[in-house]
């Protein structure tokens, strides 16, 4: 289990420099990649000095880190950084994300506002908006940026006239945090929740399509269309003394308002339950190392004045964590391997401990690795693996060879020496030559830890003392000729018997090695089809929820009496049904299972048997067989 990760202090993680450029934060990056646990993103935005950061060190659980400032100046430059333990979510880090206040006066270059709200936007899975006083037509006016996010984010690189409309499912819950809010929470004499409260400012007006109301109900139109996940909490003023209000980080909480401690509490309450590990895909779960590589490539794109596609910026992801994963499994492979002390004493045992650090690489390789495109990722795994795989079963062999014949070096020393000296070119001669290699075979068989060469070496050495029994056969006058005919036919025939002997063996080896094959291949199988199953999951809840959403905006269009927007959203429900439909047949993993038999013959065409098909018993026949 991964300690927490906590910073000590906030850094900056994109800086934004003189010459109004954007730039990350390279030991930002350093720290976030030492991070492998699941990030919740937690971002805020809005105008400067309307106490931000204030709320940020709260969800820190911290009283002091983001600097609060006292002064008209803004504070924050760029975006900056604090992770700490998610208080909720176990083996979770929360990252928090302060940023540059909107519509600073001495930035002069409104870019810069747009720049910093779209990499927030992007990067969390949860993002704060921050404002003061009410949500009038002054507060919404001020999120005109959200209006303008079409012309720099786009869901797909191909361009698509109606993919704003899938924004929602990949943006962030949006919490409308207004601070210093004065008013009562009521609406033609009636008490409304916060939220109430929100949705009743985002209403448009009506005829919708004057100038007039199109310039009002635009900004309204973006945030419901794009943010169908909505929040909003008000906050009392914290404290009427302004000594406190200018070093708010010293005052206890016993100090300060309690309806205003209290809102602060239900607000970080609400964040800590609510917003979601950060994903991309809607279904690939972001790491510290993961989002510093999202905050390095939607900077550059933003930066550089291109549009910040998402489909890009996973595509770019998953192709640097595919290869991390080839290479993470593969090495973990190896390290294991390397472990093992050979010879093993039978190729049971090597194939054992090669399948069970088989399995460990699996699991690196399929928990790290996402959108693999046509199983390329996973095809090179498996050729590592099965290429590592031979190399240690090449020196499994070549080590027990090495034994063995070190062995038969051993013991049949005294019989070398007696065969030089011609002891067995005498009368009787063939019989102590006999008595000689058995005792040697003898010796040989008790000798544990011989290894997978074990029958070979010794036919081979038996083999190799043929040519000299039968010239001691020939010269032994204790026999007589039909007795040396015998006892040569004996000899040929214990080498054939031998000879066919290892043949069976070897024949049962290459079987087992199939069959270990077989037994890999439908673990992987198996367990990719889990993976892809468990993502279908996320995906189908995670339409679901957009599904919900986009209903309850088409009923308030419906109770508005808007009926054109209440029907684009019902075409929208209509999409998403028709995409879950997809998910629940087979249409979904067909492309999977046929790649996947691809790949296997590819990298193991020893399993092309049983009428030039992958066996059938390989593939997991829920699958195979529709």
């Amino acid at each position: 289990m991964e300690p927490p990760i906590r910073m000590e202090a906030p850094i900056c993680l994109i800086e934004n420099t003189a010459n109004g450029k954007l730039v990350v934060n390279s030991e930002a990056i350093r720290f976030l990649s030492g991070i492998n646990q699941p990030v919740v993103v937690v971002a805020i935005v809005g105008m400067y000095r309307t106490g931000k950061s204030y709320l940020m060190n709260k969800l820190a659980g911290a009283q002091k880190g983001f600097n609060l400032g006292a002064t008209i100046q803004a504070e924050t430059k760029g975006i900056w950084m604090w992770c700490v333990p998610h208080p909720l979510k176990k083996n979770h880090t929360l990252v928090l994300l302060d940023t540059e206040g909107l519509g600073d006066v001495e930035k002069g270059d409104g870019k810069n506002d747009i720049w910093i709200f779209t990499l927030a936007l992007l990067l969390s899975s949860a993002m704060v908006y921050n404002s003061k006083g009410t949500i009038d037509q002054d507060a919404v006016d001020k999120l005109k940026f959200v209006g303008e996010l079409t012309e720099i984010i786009k869901v797909k690189s191909k361009d698509n006239e109606e993919e704003e409309q899938k924004f929602s499912r990949h943006f962030p819950i949006f919490i409308w945090a207004v601070r210093d809010f004065h008013l009562s929470l009521q609406i033609e004499g009636g008490q409304v929740s916060a939220d109430g409260y929100l949705e009743n400012a985002l209403k448009l007006k009506q005829p919708e399509m004057s100038p007039r109301n199109m310039a009002y109900n635009n900004p309204r139109i973006c945030l419901q269309m794009y943010f169908g996940n909505r929040k909003c909490f008000v906050f009392d003023f914290p404290t009427t003394n302004k000594e406190f209000l200018q070093r708010l980080e010293e005052v206890p909480d016993d100090e300060l308002n309690k309806n205003f401690v209290d809102q602060c509490k239900e607000f970080c309450d609400y964040i800590w339950k609510n917003a979601d590990t950060k994903r991309v895909n809607e279904t690939v779960i972001v790491t510290g190392h993961r989002l510093g590589e999202l905050a390095k490539i939607y900077t550059e794109a933003v930066s550089s004045s291109k549009f910040a596609c998402m489909e890009d910026a996973a595509l770019s992801l998953a192709e640097m964590e595919n290869k991390a994963a080839v290479q993470e499994a593969t090495q973990h492979y190896e390290d294991k391997m390397k472990t093992v002390g050979f010879p093993t004493e039978t190729l049971d045992d090597f194939m054992t401990l090669s399948s069970q650090y088989e399995d460990e690489a699996r699991k690196i390789f399929l928990k790290r690795s996402f959108n693999d495109k046509d199983q390329q990722f996973l095809r090179e795994y498996m050729e590592n693996i099965q290429k590592k795989k031979e190399e240690f079963s090449v020196m499994n062999e070549a080590k027990s060879r090495e034994v063995c014949q070190a062995l038969i070096k051993k013991h049949s020393a005294d019989f070398d020496k007696a065969l030089k000296e011609g002891a067995y070119h005498t009368q009787g001669g063939h019989a102590k030559f006999k008595d000689g290699l058995k005792a040697i075979e003898k010796k040989y068989n008790m000798q544990s830890g011989k290894g997978v060469k074990a029958e070979e070496v010794l036919q081979k050495f038996i083999k190799s003392q043929q040519s000299s029994e039968i010239i001691i056969i020939q010269e032994d006058n204790a026999l007589n000729q039909k007795q040396k005919e015998e006892e040569e036919e004996n000899a040929r025939k214990k080498i054939v018997a031998m000879e066919e002997e290892l043949q069976k063996l070897q024949e049962t080896q290459q079987e087992q090695k199939m069959e270990e094959e077989r037994d890999n291949v439908e673990k992987t199988f198996n367990q990719l089809m889990q993976k892809m199953e468990e993502d279908k999951k996320i995906l189908n809840e995670a339409l679901e929820q957009v599904k919900r959403q986009k209903e309850r905006n088409q009923q308030l269009f419906m109770d508005q009496g808007l009926p054109r927007h209440a029907n684009m959203y019902r075409e929208q429900i209509k999409e998403i049904q028709e995409e879950q439909k997809e998910q629940s047949g087979p249409a979904w993993y067909k492309p999977i299972v046929d790649t996947f038999k691809d790949v296997v013959v590819a990298v193991i065409p020893g399993l092309l048997v049983k009428g030039g098909t992958v066996l059938k018993e390989t593939i997991s026949k829920k699958y195979f067989n529709n």
